[in-house]
C-alpha cells in the first residue's frame, strides 16, 4: 500500500523531503504559502550570493591592471544586478516545480493547520477550506525575520532583508542593524558598490558564532570597504524623519541618519497558528523538539527546518527532511549534527566545520593548530587573492581533525573537503596521505594539518 506524506512548507526543508519521499515512492502533498522553494530560494541565500557575485565581479574588474588587463569601469545599473538576480530565483523556482511535476507531487498554495495527527485543515489560496489526510505529516514551516517590538517597522526605509533584496536602487547610505551573517554579507554588498554602510552589532564581536580570528579579520576587511563597524553598541531606538526619506538610528553612543536602516536582528520561528498546541507537539520559543529522526513526541508528525530550532541553514533542513520521510518510508536514519559546515559569502569568504579552539578546551581535549596562509599557495597568487588562512584544530592525543576554520578566496568550495575530514573521523596521517592537486587553492587545506605537526613545505 502506497504511503501519504503531507509536508507543509515547500523550503529547502519541505521541498527536498518531498522528492525523496517521492523517489521511494511516497503519495506527496506539500502545502505553501508563499513561494516554493522557501526563504533560501526566494528571500534568502540564492538572491543574496547573486547580488554578491555581481558586487564581487565588479570590484574585481576596477582592479584588472594588475593581471596586464587594461579597461575602464566606472559604473554600475544595480537595477540590472536586481533583474538578474530575479532571473537567478525564478530559474531555479522553475526547476523545483518542474521535479515535481515529473515525480506527481501535489503542490497545494495555502495555509495549513494541524488538526489531527493524519489530518490538515487548509484554506487555499482562492478561499476555500479543504481537508487533507496522510499516514503521515512533516512541519517544514521554517522562520522569517525578527522584528522586536521596541522597532517602528514600516518595510519602506527600516526593513529587513526580504525588502533589501527587492531595493530597484542603491542606497546611498544604510544602518544595518545586527553583525551576524546575513549583516555581514549586506554590508559587504553595499560596501563594494559604494554605499555608506554602518554596522552596529551589541556584542563585542561580528559573527560571534565563527572563530575569533576569523571574526578580526572580517571586520578589518570590512573597514577596508569603508564600512563603519560598530562593536559594543546597542540600538535603543529608530525614528522616521519626514518629510525626507530617511531614519535616525539612536544607539547608546551616538545616533546615525541613513536613507534605510536594515534589521538583521535574527529570525523568528514559524510555530504560531498551525495547531502545535492542539496536537499536543512539544515545542517552545526555541523550536520544535524532534528525536534524532525528526520525529516530534507525536507518533506520524515530523519537523524539520529552521522550525526544528537546531541551525538556521538551507543543507540543515534539506537533510533533516531526507531523514525524516526515509524514517516515515521504514528506512532507518538518523540526523548527525557533528560535522555542520557554515560560510558567509563576503570577500574574501569564511567557511567553518567542527570545533573552534576555545570549544575544544572547554570540553577538556588537549589540542594542536595548523595554520596555513593563502600567500603560500600558487593559485591564489595566480588569481591575486592571497589574503587569509586556513585553520586546522587538531586533537593533540588521538590526532584527529576537530575543526576546520578558513578565511580567503572560494573557501566556500574548499569546505565540503574539511566536512569530509571531520565527518570520517580523518586523523593528521590521513590527510598526509592524501595527495592533494597542484596548483590548487584546496593545497592549503592539507598545508594549514602539515602546519600542526610542522610539516607544512610552504609555510
Amino acid at each position: 500500500m502506497t504511503k501519504k506524506i503531507i509536508i507543509i512548507g515547500g523550503g529547502p526543508g519541505g521541498y527536498v523531503a518531498a522528492i525523496r519521499a517521492a523517489q521511494l515512492g511516497a503519495q506527496v502533498t506539500v502545502v505553501e504559502r508563499g513561494k516554493l522553494g522557501g526563504t533560501c530560494l526566494n528571500r534568502g541565500c540564492v538572491p543574496t550570493k547573486t547580488l554578491l557575485h555581481a558586487a564581487r565581479i565588479y570590484k574585481t574588474v576596477q582592479n584588472t591592471r594588475q593581471l596586464g588587463i587594461y579597461c575602464t569601469i566606472d559604473s554600475f545599473r544595480y537595477d540590472k544586478m536586481v533583474e538578474k538576480k530575479n532571473k537567478v530565483v525564478r530559474n531555479n523556482a522553475i526547476g523545483i516545480e518542474t521535479i515535481f511535476k515529473n515525480r506527481h507531487i501535489k503542490l497545494l498554495s495555502g495555509i495549513a493547520r494541524l488538526s489531527d495527527p493524519t489530518t490538515l485543515k487548509i484554506e487555499t489560496a482562492e478561499g476555500k477550506r479543504v481537508k487533507e489526510s496522510a499516514d503521515a505529516l512533516v512541519i517544514a514551516t521554517g522562520s522569517e525575520p525578527l522584528i522586536p517590538k521596541f522597532i517602528k517597522f514600516d518595510g519602506d526605509r527600516v526593513i529587513t532583508t526580504t525588502e533589501a533584496l527587492d531595493l530597484d536602487n542603491l542606497p546611498s547610505s544604510i544602518v544595518i542593524v545586527g553583525g551576524s551573517v546575513s549583516g555581514c554579507e549586506f554590508a559587504c554588498l553595499f560596501g563594494q558598490l559604494g554605499s555608506r554602510v554602518y554596522l552596529i552589532e551589541m556584542l563585542d564581536r561580528i559573527v560571534p558564532t565563527e572563530d575569533k580570528e576569523l571574526s578580526r579579520r572580517l571586520a578589518g576587511r570590512l573597514k577596508r570597504l569603508g564600512v563603519n563597524v560598530m562593536t559594543k553598541t546597542r540600538v535603543e531606538s529608530l525614528e522616521r524623519q519626514y518629510p525626507l526619506s530617511s531614519v535616525t538610528v539612536f544607539t547608546d553612543k551616538d545616533q546615525i541618519n541613513a536613507d534605510y536602516c536594515l534589521l538583521a536582528m535574527g529570525r523568528k520561528l514559524n510555530t504560531e497558528n498551525i495547531g502545535l498546541e492542539t496536537l499536543g507537539i512539544d515545542f517552545s520559543s526555541k523550536g520544535i523538539k524532534t528525536d534524532k529522526r525528526m520525529q516530534t513526541n507525536v507518533s506520524g508528525v515530523y519537523a524539520v527546518g529552521d522550525v526544528t530550532g537546531k541551525y538556521q541553514l538551507a543543507h540543515v533542513a534539506s537533510e533533516q527532511g531526507i531523514i525524516a520521510v526515509e524514517n516515515i518510508m521504514e528506512i532507518d536514519a538518523t540526523m548527525d549534527y557533528g560535522a555542520i559546515p557554515s560560510f558567509i559569502y563576503t570577500d574574501p569568504e569564511i567557511a567553518s566545520v567542527g570545533l573552534k579552539p576555545e570549544e575544544a578546551v572547554e570540553k577538556g581535549m588537549d589540542i594542536i593548530e595548523g595554520k596555513a596562509t593563502f600567500k603560500g599557495n600558487a593559485m591564489a597568487h595566480v588569481i591575486k587573492q592571497t589574503s587569509g588562512f586556513v585553520k586546522t584544530v587538531i586533537d593533540k592525543k588521538t590526532l584527529k581533525i576537530l575543526g576546520v576554520h578558513m578565511f580567503g578566496p572560494h573557501v566556500t568550495e574548499l569546505l565540503p573537503e574539511a566536512v569530509t575530514m571531520i565527518k570520517m573521523d580523518m586523523t593528521l596521517a590521513d590527510v598526509k596521505n592524501v595527495i592533494y592537486p597542484h596548483p590548487t587553492l584546496s593545497e592549503t587545506v592539507k598545508e594549514s594539518a602539515l602546519a600542526a605537526a610542522g610539516e607544512a613545505i610552504h609555510a
